[in-house]
């Protein structure tokens, strides 16, 4: 008797051992059935994740602004990259999932955009420690983290990054460099560190095009839309589209730094 539940013990160790991490394990799926769908997300930032699936299997215009990461047990520790010094301890979110319905129309395409962004954002909010909210601005939909967890688990009121006023003197540079005035006018008020583009199709899709622009005490969301409208269609893009490029703003949880990507849509 003892032996075999020693060779299950050994078994199931063995198992345990062959299961992928949570940050392996990430997942964003489509599942269709005619005219429905089924949306299935899993990793450390499903709202994230499910709007960036969404942009890539619908083409849908949809941006996603980062939480806070305040709380410890919203957090967990993960394994830093290999040119991260061994001493280095990394935080990333605990994973969650998410899962809404799709209507679909009978060419595939979903039949109302606009539900289909609030049923991700009611779903969100019912089940993850967050709070978000739906912005849209000419068929471009801006998903905004409004709410977190702080030290002591209680849910606080966020204040946005985005949401802050912003100006950029008028001048011709390229797109990028006008981001970059955009973000250090962010960084002067609240002390961040904002690192923008670092994805190849961020820098340099659209990010050398030289246009004249300026912010006068504008919401920084705005802005970077009217910079990201000022970018010309990639190659496979129709000229008149609203919204070619998609952004994902992701912060470093506990520390004051932030990441805004952009990439452009299929």
């Amino acid at each position: 008797m003892i032996r075999q539940q020693l060779a299950l013990v050994a078994s199931l160790l063995i198992a345990m051992q062959g299961l992928p991490s949570a940050e392996e394990a990430e997942f964003a799926r489509v599942v269709r059935n005619g005219d429905t769908a089924t949306l299935r997300v899993f990793g450390a930032r499903p709202v994230d994740l499910a709007a960036r699936k969404l942009v890539d299997e619908f083409a849908l215009p949809v941006n996603v602004e980062d939480p806070f990461y305040m709380n410890l047990l919203d957090l967990e520790e993960v394994k830093p990259p290999r040119a991260a010094g061994s001493g280095s301890r990394l935080l990333a979110p605990k994973p969650s999932a998410l899962e809404i319905r799709l209507d679909l129309n009978a060419d595939g395409s979903l039949r109302d955009a606009r539900k289909v962004v609030q049923d991700l954002v009611d779903t969100a909010n019912t089940r993850l420690p967050f709070q978000y909210r739906v912005d849209a601005d000419g068929g471009v939909f801006m998903l905004v983290a409004t709410r977190t967890r702080d030290d002591r688990g209680r849910s606080v009121e966020l204040n946005p990054i985005l949401d802050r006023q912003v100006s950029v003197p008028l001048g011709t540079r390229s797109i990028l460099e006008h981001v970059q005035l955009l973000t250090q006018a962010l960084g002067e008020q609240t002390g961040f560190h904002f690192d923008c583009c670092d994805s190849v199709a961020g820098a340099s899709a659209w990010g050398n095009t030289v246009i004249s622009f300026e912010a006068r005490d504008e919401m920084a969301r705005s802005a970077l839309l009217r910079l990201i409208r000022n970018a010309p269609p990639s190659p496979h893009q129709h000229s008149r589209e609203s919204g070619r490029y998609s952004w994902s703003m992701r912060c470093q949880p506990r520390e004051s730094s932030c990441a805004i990507n952009v990439a452009p849509r299929p």
